[in-house]
């Protein structure tokens, strides 16, 4: 059993140290709200309704013609969600790895995405321009809500919500009520270090009726749970060194100058700092017994910072209102992946062979890492750093009357996305690996075939063995509209449409010894217009019962490839057919069509369903070389997503609520796709295969599950004068059925070493007791302590398991610990 570090005790409560004053002096409060406790829990609960704007405007959810899974800030706490894995998780049709959102088998691993990501009205997903980075999702602490809209959104919310839309809605500042929340909690993880955080937000008015503000602080640390150790002699390094540090400030204001006009101007800041990544070696690791080992040999942080200034204006202009939304988005983030092992595995099949070395020296395999005597302390830490600033405008005009027969918006948007990249193999030990192993200097190995010149490192580069630097634009203008008529009271159609210029461009600056070749710079672009329509038929058979079918458009803005080496991917090339990776890539769209409905019976039963049927053309995805394993991204072809998906809540008694989220997918492509037709042995994918989806922080594409399923109950009951809880939840999410391409023999991206992950399930326990408007609950996490597979990935060099590096990753251990809310 490991101990915990006095350290991280007193750092644990510190932490907690300032928010139990808050919580404490809530209590006489509580006190006196005891007895209302005790006589509302045994009142009736039934179901209540939840309004969203996922139409733009505030609707029931149960009225709005749209898949919508809504969670409010209540809902999220009784979950335990802090981010969106966990979200995603009592999502149907919704799965999430870290580095992209897949929404009903709709998912990229590389160029846009394809799920538009929100917060507040801001659009802040990011483009990959090579090695896919994480998105930047928001914390789930003083978010109102989290909306996840299934299937296109294309009309109002542009381009990138191909399959869908995630929403984050803050806790809005107010002139007249004043509210406040805290939340902090304590918990400790089986075989590694505790976790803690504590939160608080308040807001109300400065000046009655006039002027609000509202202030966010909040600070979480995610222990760690795997040890580091060094690759080449074993000797500890760090102790539950993957420990997460994350940091939420917001500042938000409201000015009503008038009755008809007010003015939002907002800002928030969120910094994560990830200090190990979460892969463990299987080969000294035993998941049975919470023993997690990680032997890279560096390690590899993850700093992610970023901030969003907004302004929101609102106007009433009598039949019309006028919405007006500007906002700055500023984010840094590095991650990248294990640059020595990728490089032993380079170097032992391109770099350092006969007659240089006699014999194949085993820098890497499947037992580990083996230095040669003179280069024991050899490591080349990779780092990817992403820099984005966005700016985007839009202006909405939409009907005022909510009852009015017919309902319209309509807008303008503008933004401009820059990005940067810069992608780094430091290799300060390079020459001493060459001399230790074949006795000359680096330069004497790294040649450029064509001209017999050594290939050194880059001055403006120096000691990296590999760069690639990358900026980027795009910018998008769109207008966009839609309108809901009502033909009779139970009959209404809506129609809308967005027309979208886009324009992406460009430029690259590549070089180091693993080329084989001089530096070079490229540049690329292109420009696309998009037409995405809607057309919906909504049908209220009586207040309880309504019926819809829709279609809708998405569309996905094209890109262009960064240069692969060609020195890598020679025989990958030879393979496909072609001369190197495509130099663009067009954009792509769907078709969908779906059938839905939402009853309510008896305020008892509330089922929303839906049906649908996905066609994806020109399908962008990211392929990747079995041999180099450099990606690159390519048109290949068409595909179809078909599925339904149901969500359900139940008050089963007046005390015993259930909630039950549940999907199907299928995601395949249905043609052979090739890049040449001179291509050999086979397509890039084949028809059948599966698209791939979440990509986990292995970088391994594996295919969306086909059946999700997420099960709730929770009793409610009065225990002690007091309002008690007991509230478990069950996620399973099924064995994926179809290969993807690298998992089947018919392709070229075919790798016999890739195996289907098994099926998962996740179980939390959490139950607790109200004290007026503090609330105190323990929970356990991964209550059965899952250790099954979630990713994997392996070394490079080609072979059976024997002879590759497999690192893998699971979920975090079981967790159990203690929750304190405050809520007014």
């Amino acid at each position: 059993m490991k101990r915990i570090h006095p350290t991280h005790m007193a750092r644990c409560c510190g932490a907690a140290r300032y928010l139990w004053p808050v919580l404490l002096a809530a209590a006489g409060e509580a006190q006196a709200q005891e007895q209302t406790a005790a006589a509302e829990s045994a009142a009736p609960v039934g179901l209540q309704e939840v309004v969203v704007t996922a139409t733009r405007r505030e609707e029931s959810l149960s009225k709005v013609p749209i898949s919508v899974m809504a969670l409010t800030e209540e809902a999220l706490d009784n979950r335990g969600i802090k981010d969106f894995s966990e979200v995603a998780r009592f999502t149907p049709g919704v799965t999430s790895g870290t580095n992209n959102i897949s929404i009903r088998g709709i998912a990229g691993t590389g160029g846009a995405g394809t799920t538009g990501i929100y917060l507040d009205d801001t659009p802040i997903q990011m483009r990959a321009l090579a090695f896919n980075p994480d998105e930047a999702l928001p914390k789930s602490f003083d978010i109102d809500r989290v909306e996840v809209l299934r299937g296109p959104q294309g009309t109002l919310f542009g381009a990138g919500s191909e399959g869908g839309t995630v929403r984050y809605i803050t806790t809005q500042p107010s002139v007249n009520r004043t509210t406040i929340y805290a939340r902090g909690e304590v918990a400790t993880t089986d075989g590694g270090a505790p976790s803690y955080e504590g939160g608080f937000a308040i807001g109300g008015p400065l000046i009655d009726n006039k002027l609000g503000a509202r202030i966010t602080l909040w600070y979480r640390r995610d222990g760690g749970w795997i040890d580091d150790i060094n690759p080449v002699t074993g000797a500890p390094v760090q102790s539950n060194a993957n420990y997460v540090d994350n940091y939420l400030a917001r500042l938000a204001f409201l000015w009503t100058p008038s009755d008809k006009w007010s003015f939002t101007p907002a800002i928030y800041y969120q910094d994560s700092k990830r200090n190990d990544i979460n892969n463990y070696w299987p080969l000294y690791s035993d998941p049975s017994n919470n023993t997690f080992v990680n032997a890279d040999p560096t390690q590899r942080r993850v700093p992610d910072k970023f901030y969003l200034a907004s302004l929101k204006v609102q106007g009433d202009l009598g039949a019309a209102q006028f919405i007006s939304n500007t906002s700055y988005y500023d984010r840094t983030n590095q991650d990248g992946y294990e640059g020595t092992i990728y490089n032993l595995g380079f170097y032992q099949i391109y770099a350092f062979l006969p007659p240089y070395v006699s014999g194949s020296y085993p820098l890497i395999d499947g037992s580990g890492i083996h230095l040669p005597p003179g280069a024991m302390n050899y490591v080349s830490p990779s780092t990817v750093d992403n820099g984005q600033i966005n700016i985007s405008q839009e202006f909405r005009l939409q009907s005022s009357d909510p009852n009015a027969r017919l309902l319209w918006t309509t807008g303008l948007f503008f933004s401009e996305n820059r990005q940067s990249y810069l992608e780094q193999i430091h290799d300060p030990y390079l020459d001493q690996l060459s001399l230790a192993l074949t006795g000359l200097h680096y330069t004497d190995i790294f040649v450029d075939p064509n001209t017999g010149l050594p290939v050194p490192y880059v001055d403006a580069f120096p000691q990296d063995s590999y760069f690639l630097q990358t900026h980027a634009k795009d910018e998008q203008y769109a207008v966009f509209g839609e309108a809901t008529y009502a033909i009779t009271e139970q009959l209404k159609l809506t129609a809308g449409a967005r027309f979208s210029k886009n324009k992406y461009s460009f430029d690259t600056y590549t070089g180091g010894p693993q080329l084989f070749a001089p530096p070079t710079n490229g540049s690329g672009s292109n420009s696309e217009n998009s037409f995405t329509p809607k057309l919906s038929v909504q049908y209220q058979a009586d207040p309880n019962n309504m019926f819809y079918a829709t279609y809708a458009k998405g569309f996905r803005p094209g890109g262009a490839n960064n240069p692969l080496p060609y020195a890598a991917c020679s025989q990958d090339f030879m393979a496909f057919g072609i001369a190197n990776a495509p130099t663009t890539y067009n954009s792509d769209t769907v078709d969908s069509y779906e059938i839905g409905a939402k009853n309510n019976i008896n305020n008892r039963f509330r089922i929303a369903s839906s049906i649908y049927y996905i066609k994806w053309n020109d399908i962008q995805q990211v392929v990747v070389p079995p041999i180099c394993e450099i990606s690159f991204i390519a048109n290949l072809g068409r595909a179809v997503s078909k599925g339904v998906d149901l969500d359900l809540q139940a008050s089963l008694t007046d005390s015993l609520l259930l909630d039950l989220a549940a999907g199907y997918n299928s995601a395949r492509y249905t043609q052979d796709s090739t890049l040449s037709a001179t291509s050999v042995n086979g397509p890039i994918v084949a028809n059948g295969n599966a698209i791939v989806g979440q990509t986990a922080e292995s970088g391994y594409g594996q295919a969306t599950t086909p059946v999700t399923v997420a099960a709730g109950l929770e009793y409610r009951f009065p225990l002690f004068s007091h309002e008690s809880f007991l509230r478990v939840d069950y996620t399973y999410e099924a064995r994926a059925k179809w290969p993807t391409a690298a998992q089947d023999p018919r392709t070229l991206q075919y790798d016999p070493n890739n195996y289907v992950l098994p099926g998962t399930t996740f179980t939390t326990l959490r139950g607790g007791m109200h004290f007026g408007s503090l609330s105190l609950s323990a929970f356990c996490d991964n209550l059965t302590n899952s250790h099954a597979i979630t990713a994997y990935n392996w070394s490079i060099n080609p072979g059976d398991g024997n002879s590759r590096l497999e690192r893998q990753y699971t979920f975090r251990p079981r967790t159990i610990g203690i929750t304190a809310i405050y809520r007014r």
